[in-house]
């Protein structure tokens, strides 16, 4: 088995995580944006569009097909800004407090479940390097577009 390519077996990771992610939320009428919920959730109402996608190190277009697809679905609201016209902040509708604690939940199992067998200086030790690569990677300070294309060695 070849181990040169970091990004095809971090995309086969991934794309193993979040297929038992979803199996973990099927009961949610959503399927994908779980994290942008917990995001938005401990911005507790402050953040803007602008400031969650960057928090979540997404381009402009990805954050809003979210947001869309989070307020179609009745999780979220676009909320006018006191004191900027401009702005709005995204906010928790009652629906999506449950499915938070779900969602949570459902990170917290899953992660144990990835990580089983490592212990907790190296579960902290990974994530510190999964960051530096990313931070590596970044070819500026602009997101990465969002991509669905599988990526093969």
């Amino acid at each position: 088995m070849p181990t040169s390519s970091i990004g095809y077996w971090c995309s086969i990771a991934a794309h193993q995580y979040f297929a038992r992610l979803q199996q973990k939320l099927a009961h949610l009428d959503i399927t994908h944006w779980f994290y942008v919920l917990l995001v938005i959730d401990e911005g507790k109402g402050t953040l803007s569009q602008k400031e969650l996608a960057d928090k979540l190190d997404l381009d402009k277009v990805a954050m809003t097909r979210a947001l869309d697809h989070l307020g179609e679905k009745g999780y979220v609201e676009r909320c006018e800004c006191e004191g900027d016209r401009r702005k709005y902040l995204i906010k928790l509708t009652l629906k999506a407090k449950p499915a938070v604690k779900a969602i949570r939940k459902a990170y917290e199992e899953l992660n144990s479940e990835a990580l089983l067998g490592v212990n907790k200086a190296d579960r902290a030790m990974f994530m510190a390097r999964l960051m530096h690569v990313v931070k590596n990677l970044r070819p500026s300070d602009e997101p990465v577009p969002v991509t669905t294309k599988r990526i093969h060695p």
